[in-house]
């Protein structure tokens, strides 16, 4: 498991970044369900590289003009931009109190059968979950694998989800995809 410092510097860049030094975009912190200690109106973004979602261990990187992005502290990527610039690190941590919606992905390999791109939809459509998007192959050894993108109302929802998609006929396995891993799927 690869941790990212924090140090006592990141406290003052992160005043800096109040201070305008870093540039604009001063928004606040609560629609993404992540607070950062002392501070509720930095603008704040869950990082698109891996999509952190609670419980997920997490990080702040203070940026130039975009607020503090908020990465999983085993993202290559924040490790990336850490290197000589751990001053930029803050730590951050879920708001317990936040009820907004995460967006996750799970990869589901199944046997192919006729309906089963409809059953695996039915699970997520009956925990009243909107799909993104989502991608379907099936190989010459017949087995299907599907990926979904779809947005949580409460990233609780995913282990539930997973457990029935695991219980419909044919499928053998069922987790969350993480953005930046290969899938399993070919283009």
């Amino acid at each position: 498991r690869h941790r990212l410092p924090i140090t006592a510097h990141s406290h003052t860049a992160l005043a800096e970044k109040k201070q305008g030094l870093y540039g604009s975009g001063v928004g606040t912190s609560g629609g993404t369900g992540v607070h950062v200690e002392g501070l509720d109106d930095i603008l704040v973004r869950l990082s698109r590289c891996c999509a952190p979602m609670p419980p997920d261990q997490i990080v702040g990187y203070i940026t130039r003009g975009r607020g503090v992005s908020v990465h999983r502290t085993n993202c290559l990527n924040a490790s990336a931009l850490s290197e000589g610039q751990s001053d930029r690190l803050i730590e951050v941590e879920w708001d317990a109190s936040h009820s907004g919606g995460f967006i996750a992905a799970i990869m589901v390999q199944a046997l192919d059968r006729s309906g089963l791109l409809r059953d695996a939809s039915a699970v997520l459509a009956e925990h009243k979950i909107s799909i993104i998007s989502s991608h379907t192959t099936a190989g010459t050894d017949r087995v299907a694998r599907m990926v979904f993108e779809f947005e949580l109302a409460d990233a609780s929802q995913l282990d539930s989800v997973l457990s029935l998609v695991l219980e419909l006929e044919g499928v053998f396995d069922a987790y969350r995809v993480m953005p930046g891993r290969r899938s399993g799927l070919s283009s």
